[in-house]
């Protein structure tokens, strides 16, 4: 399933952050985006299989009993295009035309065991992206979490309200990171780590 991250030398792999590459670590993911994902967001039903996976760089930690306890992703622009294409297509196409190469984080959960690693997340995106020349990175977060994500990564909002609730009350947001400018907004704000 995993696609090309095994010659990519990335900071926070394997310290901190792993890459799923086998069936068991797949099905371990799928069950913690289960767990949480259906308390949060009961208009996602599908976990299992998720055809994205096979294309792209699946990320998780675990605490020390070795279970899982917060997963993200970069889905890369293919075959299926991305996740984000089913809702937003035509604000997505539009960074295409621009000649951009586009990749999605999504299907990001942090357990209140994991937090504090979301920075070991945002820095390992911008590793990959910026190692397999993506230009632009898209997000699409609960509109709630857009100025974290303008402060700590100079995201653009492509769209303030993307039409779609996840079964939730709550709106959400299209945003887009330059992945050459968002390193040096990135460090101001979190630093090191």
């Amino acid at each position: 399933m995993q696609v090309m991250m095994t010659e990519l030398a990335l900071s926070q792999v394997p310290e901190r952050l792993k890459i799923a590459t086998t069936e068991a670590e797949f099905k371990a993911v799928w069950k913690l985006r289960e767990a949480e994902y259906s308390k949060l967001y009961p208009g996602v039903t599908h976990f299992k299989d998720d055809a994205y996976d096979g294309t792209a760089c699946v990320l998780y930690s675990q605490n020390q009993a070795g279970e899982l306890t917060s997963t993200g992703r970069i889905a890369f622009d293919g075959p299926f295009g991305l996740p984000a294409d089913e809702i937003v297509k035509p604000a997505i196409d539009k960074l295409r035309q621009q000649g951009l190469v586009v990749a999605e984080s999504s299907k990001f959960t942090i357990t209140r065991e994991a937090r504090g690693i979301l920075p070991a997340y945002f820095y390992t995106y911008y590793e990959i992206a910026a190692g397999y020349g993506i230009d632009s990175l898209i997000f699409i977060i609960r509109d709630k979490n857009v100025s974290l994500y303008q402060k700590t990564a100079g995201a653009n909002i492509l769209l303030d309200d993307i039409g779609f609730t996840y079964g939730t009350g709550y709106r959400f947001s299209l945003l887009e990171c330059r992945v050459q400018k968002v390193i040096p907004t990135f460090l101001k704000f979190w630093g090191e780590i």
